[in-house]
């Protein structure tokens, strides 16, 4: 029997492993997913993106342009945060005593990378040849993350998960 090594990419925390097509398809269900389970497609089917040089705006808009018509628009109706950000943002705001639960939900700011990383993006934006400007993240709170994800390699997942359980 011939066996064929395909070359993995990306390895989940549960030893999961993905081939270069293997993790394509996993992300662009993810993001059509949180598109349908949070109802974030508008009415007219016509997605608004702000138009920025981001690696998250490239990304957004290279996988929605494969189902749907998108624009890039001052009035944007989806946005490009993604996991990263918003769970660094959750974190910043508690650790400065301030709680937002309902503002940082993904109806509320409509967000189809809400479920997917910094690093998620950045691989798939290298394996679809897409350019981009990476985001700057907040060194206090990267450094924070660094000391939990020795002991929490889904930190950011977890902080996500939990913040949709209030």
């Amino acid at each position: 029997m011939l066996y064929i090594m395909k070359k993995i990419v990306w390895k989940f925390t549960n030893q999961r492993e993905l081939s270069k097509s293997q993790f394509i398809d996993y992300f662009e269900r993810k993001i059509f997913r949180t598109i349908r389970k949070y109802c974030l497609l508008p009415k007219n089917k016509i997605i608004k993106i702000k138009k920025t040089n981001s690696l998250n705006t490239a990304v957004l808009n290279h996988v929605l342009l494969k189902k749907f018509n998108t624009k890039f628009s001052n009035k944007p109706n989806l946005s490009s945060e993604n996991l990263s950000e918003i769970a660094e943002e959750i974190f910043s705001n508690t650790l400065k005593g301030k709680f937002f639960p309902k503002n940082l939900k993904p109806e509320k700011i409509k967000a189809p990378l809400y479920f997917l990383s910094d690093e998620e993006i950045e691989l798939y934006a290298k394996l679809g040849n897409i350019k981009g400007k990476r985001r700057i993240k907040n060194k206090k709170i990267q450094q924070l993350f660094e000391k939990f994800k020795n002991k929490n390699p889904d930190l950011e997942h977890n902080i996500a998960n939990a913040f949709l359980q209030i």
